[in-house]
């Protein structure tokens, strides 16, 4: 989703700044697109796999959702690998979103982004 907020108060004016927020008033748009599925689908997808590597690397933990790969395994690179490609969905998925955010605004207000100071922060 998009959601349209605006700065009602600044609590930390230097941290507001670094992230572009520099006055009470201004619209900001938060974008969250639910890609955090993703990666919990990867996770569980390598959760049997995790598990049999730390059999054999004689790994044991209380809790299997800390399952665990030494990195340099090919189930760790592996599992490396997956995440990576589910981080990059979700920095494309959150971009692809912004440029529609900002194509309507710039049809709404019939300014360009850079003039509406559309800026995107993580």
């Amino acid at each position: 989703y998009c959601e349209v907020q605006v700065v009602d108060e600044i609590f930390n004016p230097e941290a507001a700044e670094v992230m572009g927020l520099t006055r009470v008033g201004q619209v900001c748009i938060m974008i969250h697109s639910g890609s955090r599925g993703l990666g919990h689908q990867v996770c569980t997808d390598y959760l049997l796999e995790l598990d049999k590597e730390m059999k054999k690397s004689k790994i044991s933990l209380n809790d299997r959702q800390l399952a665990c790969a030494k990195i340099s395994s090919p189930v760790g690179q592996n599992y490396l690998a997956a995440m990576a490609s589910a981080a990059n969905f979700a920095f494309c998925n959150r971009s692809m979103m912004a440029a529609a955010a900002r194509k309507a605004f710039t049809a709404v207000f019939s300014r360009s982004p850079k003039d509406m100071e559309m800026h995107q922060v993580y």
